[in-house]
């Protein structure tokens, strides 16, 4: 028989839930601050989001700054999600509840997959919203596949294994309290 030291297990995941907890603290003031500079600039917020998307040197209108916002907000949003479900699946490991842990695990690796395809189509939409106002024939699409969208793949990946490998476990755990 196995004999394994549960101590060390909980702590890990006391800390990465904690961990979690702190990216969420810093992604909620990102978001407070991306409206805040919204409200109070929109001309010039939108002008360093147009940047991101690579037209920084050009100043935007209003409905421009404010939708530019609104993808990264989204952004943001998915993001939140993905960590709520990580400190869920935290929350199941220091409960060993294996079955609840690869449902956590599973809904943070779909948001995983919902990041990249909105990471991707936000910044093709970015790269139209920022050259809407172009004269004709300047106007732009851009589609970028880049190491933040392959970081994204793995990690949906990981995520994804991760939570077969729970539910497995959580199969052979039920099996074993069964037969005993």
């Amino acid at each position: 028989m196995l004999d394994i030291e549960v101590q060390p297990l909980l702590r890990s995941a006391k800390l990465l839930s904690l961990v979690l907890l702190l990216i969420l603290v810093v992604l909620m003031v990102i978001a407070v601050w991306l409206i805040g500079f919204l409200l109070v600039d929109p001309q010039g917020t939108g002008q360093y989001l147009m940047t991101i998307v690579g037209y920084g040197d050009t100043t935007p209108r209003a409905w421009q700054s404010y939708t530019l916002g609104a993808l990264v907000l989204v952004q943001i949003g998915i993001w939140v999600m993905v960590m709520l479900s990580g400190r869920s699946m935290f929350s199941a490991l220091k409960a060993a509840d294996a079955k609840g842990a690869s449902m956590a695990a599973s809904k943070a690796a779909r948001f995983l997959w919902v990041m990249l395809i909105w990471g991707i189509l936000a910044n093709m939409l970015g790269s139209v919203i920022a050259t809407w106002h172009f004269p004709a024939g300047q106007h732009a699409l851009s589609i970028g596949f880049g190491s933040a969208q392959i970081s994204t793949v793995l990690a949906a990946l990981l995520v994804t294994f991760t939570s077969q490998a729970f539910r497995l476990g959580a199969a052979l755990w039920q099996d074993h309290k069964e037969v005993i």
